[in-house]
């Protein structure tokens, strides 16, 4: 029997020896199991840089074609709006013009309400801070206290909420009426 020169491995220093030998294939494996996920990270990183730039060019491009879909009508109503100026300007009397920009108004109005957009009628209703802002107050009668009388500039909603308030004139009780709106609560009487 021929004898090595190396003396015998201790069973326990076989065993962890073993046991490191297992966990360096672990650790091998571990290593490359990172570097695909850390590759596949990469890749997904790359596709949603891709798919929100996508996103970003999809949504300019809608609001593009959404405001095709507004402009191209209103190029009729400049087609009306032009044939208005050149009625005015062979027009003999004034109302020839006058209707000819009621036509033009009529067509504008068709437009908006096909978008969505009517006029708030706020008229001689009573005062709704919904749907106005009082821009003029006025004294009247105790009956018309409250009361829209005017409107300085005209309120419109899209698809039924408020786009922008009516500017109006409502009426407020007379000073003289208000003495004695005052008085009457306290129950005196004059």
């Amino acid at each position: 029997m021929l004898m090595s020169d190396q003396p015998p491995i201790p069973p326990e220093l076989e065993e962890k020896l073993s046991e490191l030998s297992i966990l360096q294939q672990a650790l091998e494996e571990s290593k490359k199991k990172s570097a695909e996920y850390y590759d596949q990270l990469l890749r997904l990183k790359a596709e949603f840089e891709n798919f929100r730039k996508r996103s970003e060019k999809e949504k300019l491009d809608a609001r593009s074609w959404g405001k095709q879909d507004v402009l191209m009508p209103l190029l009729g109503i400049v087609d009306v709006f032009e044939q208005a100026l050149t009625q005015a300007q062979k027009a003999k009397d004034t109302k020839q013009i006058v209707q000819g920009l009621e036509f033009l108004h009529k067509n504008f109005a068709q437009f908006l309400k096909s978008e969505g957009i009517e006029p708030l009628h706020v008229m001689g209703k009573h005062f709704d801070p919904h749907t106005a802002e009082v821009i003029d107050q006025k004294e009247v009668a105790e009956e018309e206290v409250g009361k829209v009388l005017g409107e300085i500039q005209k309120g419109y909603s899209f698809n039924g909420k408020v786009l922008r308030p009516s500017r109006v004139r409502v009426g407020i009780a007379r000073a003289d009426q208000a003495g004695d709106e005052a008085l009457k609560s306290e129950g005196l009487d004059l």
